[in-house]
């Protein structure tokens, strides 16, 4: 199990992860930003939104990152919007070394190529985020918003809930097919969160 604790030898506690996105703090209570330990090896099953900005940080393997549209309109807060220009995607390459600014209410979503150990940077205290899926021709298919604490557990109900949903594009029709867990053990990181 990874701890928290004052050093951090990243990719000795990446071993220690259970599964992708974990995203599990791995900083002093209290460290902000707080960074937070991922060895992801599936693509993200969403789009991630936060209400505060987030910086990728990529340690090892190689991968992308797609942000959607731009930032949200001011006072949405999480939420996601439709993106502008029709759900604009723009994808980055990653390597060991890059960092990615994410700003706030911004999109992301992170597609591995094999093995990645990545750190992510977020708010602490933590802060209201938002799990979205859109569609290619631009539209929000669906979102829930999550709250601060144990996010990783609402990340799974997220998911089933999608899952269960009609997933249909309220603009195109197109229905979406299941979001994917792989590997993700969300629910043995939220239990030794807890």
């Amino acid at each position: 199990m990874i701890e928290r604790k004052k050093t951090l030898n990243v990719f000795k506690d990446a071993r220690d992860a259970w599964g992708s996105y974990d995203d599990f703090p791995v900083g002093q209570p209290g460290t902000d930003p707080m960074p937070h330990l991922s060895r992801n090896r599936c693509a993200q099953p969403f789009f991630l939104v936060s209400e505060a900005d987030q910086v990728i940080i990529q340690m090892s393997g190689t991968g992308r990152i797609e942000l959607v549209g731009a930032a949200s309109p001011a006072g949405t807060g999480a939420r996601p919007a439709a993106p502008p220009n029709g759900g604009a995607v723009s994808t980055l390459s990653l390597v060991p070394g890059d960092t990615v600014y994410i700003p706030a209410c911004m999109p992301s979503r992170l597609f591995p190529d094999g093995e990645n150990v990545q750190v992510r940077l977020k708010a602490e205290p933590g802060v209201r985020e938002a799990v979205a899926w859109f569609c290619t021709c631009g539209a929000l298919v669906h979102s829930i918003d999550i709250v601060p604490g144990i996010v990783q557990a609402a990340y799974l109900a997220a998911v089933h809930a999608f899952n269960a949903s009609p997933r249909a594009c309220p603009s195109c029709a197109c229905v979406h097919p299941l979001a994917e867990l792989g590997d993700i053990a969300w629910h043995e990181t939220a239990k030794a969160l807890s």
